[in-house]
């Protein structure tokens, strides 16, 4: 009980303290998040029928969120790794921070489902109620509960550990958590999202075995990305460093490596869709040079320049790796819309013609609203929850 009550002083100081700026700030994310989500509401109530997806593009944007905020969450669990596993103590002013991104990421990928499915309600059949246990549906379902459930035994350990009221066996717990968390969420989560898509035969991009293994580059990569962004933005509103400059430097080498990786496998992916010889790939791969190649240079371009950028030190810094950081992010996102949405527009069967798919505003603004809520609860729990925050002087 007074461990609750600490909490609760603690968390209405810092409320009670925070600037006018902080509010105005989550007002706008409010007013985003209120208008981007009455677009929920309004396919609650009336279905897909404003939106550009059929029958034939049955998964849009959306089920591109889940994929792109799925590999987010997995990827932003390696801070864990790194402090508990590899003993790299100065991550640990951003170890809290990365759960939670974790946690917000995991939130947004199941948002994502709830408003593609059209009714939240017929989406929590699948893991409680349509219990086919040779589905992978009912696997990746289940194993994002179960990812959830494994993030906030993680995060309500830390806090434990940062307020100090964790023993010997609450270290040592959160040690634990911390460290599983990376192969639970990369084997077990992201590899059966991958899998969902790989084993269905009749799309020439999607059906590989090596898929699983693209979908956990490519988070390590954007999650990597993600909490080195949030890093270096709340280094800037906060006006300290949380980490030193050689901490930097070891974060742009470990993205060096993710992306090389990722690199590795979306170039010959393509490659081979080009010279597989079979029409479907064939034609995969004049849509993706073609109509939406635009997309497609966002993807590769992003990827090698980000590569190439972070094998330089000078890259390895704050103000380098916002860059290089952010350029991941997006090059991730659209390889995820060119995997999942842009992938089904060949069409199964000639006479069906040319399919036609750009997301429109019906599809967009819930997605913004979703992002825009989540990121004003991410920015509500820094305030309230207690963080390893540190103060680091570097000259850059």
């Amino acid at each position: 009980m007074k461990v609750v009550k600490d909490a609760a002083a603690y968390a209405i100081e810092n409320l009670a303290a925070a600037g006018m700026k902080f509010y105005l700030y989550c007002l706008v994310l409010l007013i985003i998040a209120g208008v981007g989500l009455s677009g929920a509401v309004i396919a609650l109530a009336e279905g897909h029928v404003h939106s550009n997806m059929s029958d034939m593009v049955p998964w849009g944007i959306l089920i591109s969120g889940l994929a792109f905020f799925i590999g987010l969450s997995a990827g932003a669990t390696m801070v864990g790794l790194l402090i508990h596993g590899f003993g790299r103590d100065d991550y640990h002013p951003i170890g809290t921070r990365a759960i939670l991104i974790g946690i917000m990421c995991i939130f947004a990928a199941m948002g994502c489902v709830m408003m593609d499915v059209g009714n939240p309600f017929r989406a929590m059949k699948i893991p409680f109620l349509l219990r086919n246990e040779t589905s992978m549906f009912f696997i990746s379902s289940s194993s994002y509960m179960g990812f959830m459930a494994l993030l906030m035994a993680e995060l309500v350990s830390t806090i434990y550990v940062t307020i100090g009221k964790a023993g010997v066996r609450g270290k040592k717990i959160a040690k634990i958590l911390g460290i599983i968390a990376v192969p639970y969420a990369l084997i077990v989560v992201h590899s059966f999202t991958g899998t969902i898509f790989g084993v269905v035969k009749a799309r020439e991009m999607w059906n590989t075995p090596l898929l699983p293994v693209h979908f956990v580059t490519s988070a390590l990569a954007s999650g990597f990305a993600l909490v080195i962004l949030v890093t270096i933005i709340t280094s800037w509103v906060k006006k300290k460093e949380l980490v030193s400059r050689t901490t930097y430097n070891h974060m742009g080498i470990m993205l060096c490596f993710f992306l090389i990786a990722t690199v590795f496998l979306d170039t010959f992916d393509y490659l081979i869709l080009r010279y597989s010889g079979t029409v479907e790939g064939i034609e995969t791969w004049h849509l993706f040079t073609g109509r939406y190649l635009i997309v497609f240079l966002i993807n590769m371009v992003g990827l090698y320049a980000a590569m190439i950028m972070t094998m330089f030190k000078k890259f390895r810094t704050r103000r380098g790796l916002f860059i290089v950081s952010v350029i991941v992010i997006i090059a991730i996102a659209a390889y995820r819309i060119n995997l999942i949405s842009i992938a089904q527009l060949i069409p199964l069967y000639h006479e069906l013609g040319e399919i036609q798919y750009i997301p429109n505003a019906h599809e967009i603004a819930p997605l913004i609203g979703l992002i825009a809520a989540l990121t004003l609860l991410y920015t509500i729990l820094t305030k309230v929850i207690p963080l390893e925050d540190k103060v680091h002087v570097t000259h850059e």
